[in-house]
């Protein structure tokens, strides 16, 4: 795909307060070097409504953290993040915008560091889809 070398893509996160990401308990917002960082109670906050609003606001892709599926502190909370995510990607699909610019992990990131990993490939890939078609400068 065509893109601009320049292009930094406008991540949003969206994390359960339980799976470990996050520096600071107190403010529900916080900001990385590659991402802005939404945190929530439980992923089962999460709609499908929420995560096209997000793009329709100007993110180039959407990430969901949240607990591994079993360890919910809320005990159905991540079910209903999957399912949603799946929803959500589908209704990128049919509009053109590509699935690729949402993504869904369920695991605890406070232990192993796989949280940099992750949102570098994703980046990346984001890189490599281009600018949100919907998003306006």
């Amino acid at each position: 795909m065509n893109q601009r070398s320049d292009f930094q893509p406008k991540i949003i996160a969206f994390a359960c307060h339980w799976c470990g990401i996050g520096r600071n308990e107190i403010n529900p917002v916080e900001e990385f070097p590659k991402f802005k960082l939404i945190k929530l109670l439980c992923t089962g906050r999460i709609s499908s409504a929420l995560l096209l609003k997000t793009f329709e606001k100007g993110a180039d892709g959407v990430v969901v953290f949240g607990c591994p599926e079993g360890k919910c502190h809320y005990n159905f909370g991540n079910k209903n993040a999957i399912k949603e995510c799946k929803l959500s990607q589908s209704m990128l699909d049919l509009l053109g915008m590509n699935g690729k610019r949402l993504r869904s992990e369920f695991d605890f990131f406070d232990q192993d560091g796989g949280l940099d990993e992750i949102m570098d490939e994703f980046v990346q890939n984001v890189k490599e889809l281009g600018p949100n078609p919907l998003r306006i400068d």
